[in-house]
């Protein structure tokens, strides 16, 4: 029998190297099991990071602005959507996110670029932002590389939705595993 050849942040192509990584312990995994959710959090931190520079390069690359990060582009995005203003606390609970000061970071950025603006100040929810003329133009560029840079693509490997519904869901689980987690460890740290 052959052991379980399992993909590391050190592991490399070839197959006797991956068996000899799989045959080592890490730190992160004593067993299959624990080593199957640190290669999933392995790939979900690659796939944080290589989505953070796409929406970072992908708002530059359709903005006159250099200085945007992905986050930004998140937010731009986030206001965007539904074409209705929305709130700090519905861009911040959108993205799962409780660092109010990032995010009107962000905010700021955006109104001072013209991509936004105040929708009003006497909603019941404080301020809101929706997108200007401008900011519908970037996010209409945006979204028309988006297609041909990655829905295109995705369009042609088989069976790709129903494997990113079964991501989604898996990932949703993890999402609320990692949020019980994170609440534990505040309560009783």
């Amino acid at each position: 029998m052959t052991a379980r050849r399992t993909a590391t942040p050190d592991a490399v192509d070839d197959a006797p190297a991956q068996d000899a990584v799989a045959a080592q312990p890490w730190h992160l995994a004593a067993s299959d099991a624990e080593r199957v959710v640190a290669e999933f959090e392995h790939a979900l931190i690659c796939l944080c990071e290589a989505f953070g520079r796409y929406n970072m390069q992908g708002l530059a690359g359709v903005s006159d602005e250099a200085s945007f990060s992905g986050q930004d582009n998140m937010v731009l995005h986030i206001i965007q959507t539904l074409d209705r203003p929305k709130s700090l606390s519905d861009i911040s609970r959108f993205m799962n996110r409780d660092d109010l000061a990032n995010i009107q970071y962000s905010v700021r950025k955006l109104l001072k670029a013209g991509l936004i603006e105040k929708a009003s100040d006497r909603s019941a929810r404080g301020t809101t932002y929706r997108t200007t003329e401008d900011g519908r133009e970037v996010v209409a560029a945006f979204v028309a590389r988006r297609r041909d840079l990655v829905l295109a693509p995705a369009e042609e490997m088989e069976q790709l939705r129903e494997q990113l519904r079964g991501a989604t869901k898996v990932m949703s689980h993890f999402i609320g595993l990692y949020d019980q987690a994170a609440r534990v460890l505040t309560t009783r740290s």
